[in-house]
Order: structure tokens, then sequence, then C-alpha cells
């Protein structure tokens, strides 16, 4: 009888035992928006016993893996954190959360925790203006770059309820376009297209084309520049009321939500026009080139993202300084500024010429510095119509002559 008892005990023991190994190893993968092909690295796992306040942590590697050994019985808490910067936060995602808001469109749970930005627990429009300032001016989330879901759970000798990973997402990208592995948004292709001759410390015009026919209710256009190479000072989009802010190299565009009137595009047209200044730092030999962030998020009339985008934008190309000649307004009523950049220092004499050849107006501002001037042009007693203005420089090297067309309006 003793043995038969002694039996039955070590029965139980290495049941126990078996049980308790179990319960030994909490593990599993810590997924972007529980995506099993985008595990997250470099997340700080928490795992936190309830009863006596100790915590374990882990920090996940590239396959988002994290593993927790010899874990005693008890209530616990898994808990993550990222330090590091998000991204994904496109237009996309701000027409979510107004679609959510006024009843268009419904979250999922991972969805809902990337929306509430503010840290709220409830969607609302001013999770909605943080995102759209997010895109305008890159400002921080309230919650942080990144957010992930907590679990709770018990473990016992059967390890009920331990669960096997837990989602995340960077705060605001609902759509989940970012790519934790590379730890960015892939860039939108932009053709090299044309060049435009610029020397240093000299204005400029430069245009972004689509190739796409285009139908758009709302836009977040991330324009990339070198800010070494070029100033970029205006921008003119076609869209009514468009924000948009220029800071570190890139141009930030912000324009419509789903209830705004459509504008189009035909394929070639353009998309958005930069004026800007190259630096003293563009020499001989250089390019500049424009390209688009991948965060750039363009919605249509139907509120889906529009796929498939293609744009153009020409080359910025150094050239040896040359005499120009512009003036702004064209048209004009009463009078133009003469804008004009000279390599030399010389004599300077503006000529205007009607239609037919005729000389109507002499101005000798005189001497004239190397470097931008401007002359005032009074037209005042002009008739309406078009003319050539001309430009010529009694320079040490020689005459520099340039001649443009004007338009008198009225």
């Amino acid at each position: 009888m003793k043995k038969i008892i002694t039996s039955l005990v070590l029965v139980l023991v290495t049941l126990l035992s078996v049980q308790t190994l179990k319960a030994e190893s909490v593990n599993g993968q810590i997924l972007y928006q529980n995506d099993p092909n985008r595990p997250i690295n470099d997340v700080k796992v928490a795992l936190k016993n309830l009863g006596n306040g100790t915590i374990q942590s882990y920090i996940t590697g590239g396959n988002g893996y994290y593993e927790f050994l010899n874990v005693t019985d008890g209530n616990y808490s898994l808990t993550c954190t990222k330090t590091q910067a998000g991204g994904g936060v496109t237009f996309y995602d701000a027409t979510l959360v107004f679609l959510n808001i006024i009843g268009f469109y419904q979250f999922t749970p991972i969805q809902f925790l990337g929306s509430d930005v503010n840290g709220s627990n409830a969607i609302t429009w001013s999770d909605y203006n943080m995102i759209i300032s997010h895109i305008l001016y890159n400002t921080a989330f309230p919650i942080g770059p990144w957010t992930f879901e907590s679990q709770y759970f018990t473990i016992s000798n059967l390890k009920d309820g331990v669960p096997k990973g837990s989602g995340g997402t960077c705060s605001g990208d609902i759509g989940g376009t970012f790519v934790p592995t590379v730890n960015n948004t892939p860039a939108l292709p932009v053709a090299q297209e044309g060049v435009i001759n610029v020397s240093n410390s000299e204005p400029f015009t430069t245009r972004i084309l689509t190739h796409n026919d285009l139908s758009i209710t709302g836009a977040g256009i991330l324009i990339n520049y070198p800010e070494e190479l070029m100033n970029i000072e205006s921008i003119e989009f076609k869209g009514a009321n468009f924000q948009y802010n220029i800071e570190n190299g890139q141009i930030r565009v912000v324009w419509g939500d789903p209830t705004t009137e459509p504008i189009n595009f035909n394929d070639g047209e353009t998309f958005i026009t930069l004026h800007g200044t190259s630096t003293e730092a563009f020499k001989q030999g250089m390019t500049a080139i424009l390209s688009l962030d991948g965060n750039t998020s363009l919605m249509n009339t139907s509120n889906q993202e529009v796929s498939e985008l293609s744009f153009a934008s020409p080359v910025l190309k150094y050239n040896s300084p040359s005499l120009k000649l512009s003036n702004y307004p064209n048209p004009f009523v009463l009078s133009t500024k003469l804008s004009i950049y000279t390599p030399e220092t010389g004599i300077a004499i503006i000529e205007v010429y009607s239609a037919t050849g005729q000389l109507v107006k002499n101005i000798t501002p005189g001497k004239m510095n190397a470097g931008y001037n401007e002359v005032s042009l009074d037209a005042s007693q002009l008739a309406k119509g078009y003319y050539m203005c001309k430009l010529r420089i009694q320079a040490d090297s020689g005459e520099l002559s340039n001649t443009i067309r004007i338009l008198k309006a009225e």
C-alpha cells in the first residue's frame, strides 16, 4: 500500500512539474497593425506581475520576437514602448478620421488606437486637427510617436489566456503605410524632364507636372528639395485656401477635405509651382532635383487614396551668370517693376519699343552694380498693348543685352 501511495505522489509531482514548465515561458511577436509580415524591432516589452509589482523587460530584434522565462503563476500585464521616430501619417489618415467622426467609416481596434492621437480614449475633431497639423508642421502627438495594445492575463498551471504577441502602430498611421523594417514609407517617383539653367544666388521658378488625369478633393503633399542648394520662397497650387509650410528641406502642403469641391488636372498639367533662389553654394557642375516624400497623399472624389501617381519635374542645372531681365506684374496697368540681374557692373540703358518697332520710352538708370537691381517702369502714358523692353549694360567686357515682351492691360 505504501508503494502505491508513493507512486501516486510521484505521478502527481511529475504532472505538476509538466504543468509548471508550460507556464514558465511567455513569448510572442510585436507586429505592425497585427500584420505577421511586419514585425517591429527595438520595442521595449515589459511584463509586470500585478501581484508583487516586479517587472521584466525585453527588447525585440528584427523579427519582433520577445520571450520571458521562469514566469510564475499570477496576474500580469504586457505593455510595449518604442522611442524612435514614427512615420506613415498622410492626408489619407486625416480623411479616415474625418469620415469616422461623421459616421461614414468604422475603425478596427488598432485603427482606433492609432487615431486617438490626443489620448482622450475617443476620436474627436481634436484628433483630426492634430493629424493635419502633424502633416503641415510635423508637430508631435501627445501620445508620442508610437502606440501599442496592452495585454492583461492570468498565468495558471494550465497557462490559460497567455498572449502570443501584441499589435502596435505609429500614432496617426490609420491606413498602415509605414514599413517598420526600413523605418519609412517608400518615396514617390518624380521623373526628371527638362532643364532649368540657374547660376548661384539667382531667382528661379520650377514646377512639378502630373502625368495622370486627376480629380481630387484633398491633398497632403510633401516635397523634398536640397536646401543647401536652393531656398524655396513661395508656391502656387490650384486648390483654394491651401496651406503650406517650408522648413528643413521640405515643403508641406495641405488642402481640402471630403466635403471640398474637386479640382481637376489633365495629364501634363502643372500640379504645383515653386518659386525660389539658388544659394551661393550652387556651383559649376552641380544639379538640384525635387522629390516627393512617400507620405504624399491625394484623395479622389470617392474618398479613396489615388494610387499609381506619376509626376515629373525639370532638373536645375548650374549655368554661368548672364544678364537677366523680368518684370512684375505682367500684365500691368500704370507701372511695372523691372527685375535685373547683371553679372558685371556697367552703365544701364532701358528702351521700350512698340509692336511696330518704334522707340516709345527711354530710361537711363546710370551705373548699375553687379548683382540684383530693380527699376520702376512708368507706363501711364503708354497705350494698351504689347511692347518690347530692351536692357543694355555697357560693361568693361563689352555690351550685354536682353529683351523681354511686356503687356499693358489698359
